[in-house]
């Protein structure tokens, strides 16, 4: 818990709607004197952006990007995946060496055909190899109530992935950047991402990286994605990339890189979609 010294904490007004979990929590929410603040409350939440440096304009329009984001994975999101699981499949069949120069892994045995989700990583519950980006609008890392989804990137070892949570979020109570099960193929609202152009050393190198961030806090900054010192799971799978020369995120000169972004961008394409 966050104590707060019976002192008022700077408005948190969020204008309209917040998210919370899958809906819309219709209110505005105001600071008030208080003693402790609840870990996954919307005030502590918002607090723990303001400590690290957001503005309560950033905070809003934060809020705002979540809402986008919300509405990006209701509809437009299922519509990219099937048009990009077809283009897969039709440059495969039209154009197949153009196929693997784009898509590296397009012919690896790791994969199977799946007809309703696409390609699917053949091993248990695990979903995607090496360096791939796994993104699920059914789960947030650091908060239920700015909800903007969550990213996973797939390790070496495909049964697990590294993620980075905030400490109340974790599944197993640890701040930042761990290993975890690989489970995604049992998930609902999940999109599986190939980057597009990257071989397998860069598949290799950007999983090494992300790798190599464990033990690393989680980054309430949203705004501040260029840190290295912490992580929020977004950020991490596109730092991951954008060593390897390649950006993953969608609106490449701003500050912030929401799931959302990575799925929208030019640099990836969905190879599975649940």
């Amino acid at each position: 818990m966050m104590k707060v010294a019976k002192k008022k904490i700077v408005p948190l007004l969020l204008v309209g709607g917040i998210l919370a979990g899958g809906g819309i929590v219709a209110e505005t929410v105001y600071g008030a004197e208080t003693e402790v603040l609840q870990p996954k409350s919307v005030e502590y939440e918002i607090q723990m952006m303001k400590d690290s440096g957001m503005t309560l304009e950033q905070v809003k329009q934060f809020v705002e990007i979540s809402k986008e984001g919300k509405e990006f994975f209701e509809k437009d999101a299922k519509i990219k995946a099937e048009n990009d699981l077809k283009e897969i499949d039709e440059l495969k069949t039209t154009h197949p060496e153009e196929a693997k120069e784009l898509y590296s892994k397009i012919d690896d045995p790791a994969y199977s055909q799946n007809e309703l989700n696409g390609l699917v990583a053949l091993a248990g519950s695990a979903l995607g190899t090496k360096g791939d980006v796994l993104v699920s609008y059914e789960i947030n890392s650091g908060s239920s109530s700015i909800g903007v989804g969550h990213t996973a990137i797939v390790s070496k070892d495909s049964s697990r992935t590294i993620e980075s949570f905030a400490k109340s979020w974790s599944p197993t109570g640890k701040d930042g950047v761990q290993y975890y099960p690989n489970t995604w193929k049992g998930r609902s609202k999940v999109y599986g991402l190939w980057v597009k152009g990257a071989n397998n050393t860069k598949y290799l190198n950007a999983t090494s990286y992300a790798q190599g961030q464990i033990g690393k806090g989680y980054n309430w900054s949203f705004f501040d994605k260029n840190r290295t010192d912490k992580f929020y799971c977004s950020q991490l799978a596109w730092r991951s990339w954008k060593n390897q020369g390649i950006d993953i995120d969608n609106v490449t000169w701003d500050t912030v890189v929401t799931p959302m972004e990575l799925v929208k961008s030019s640099n990836t394409t969905i190879f599975y979609s649940n």
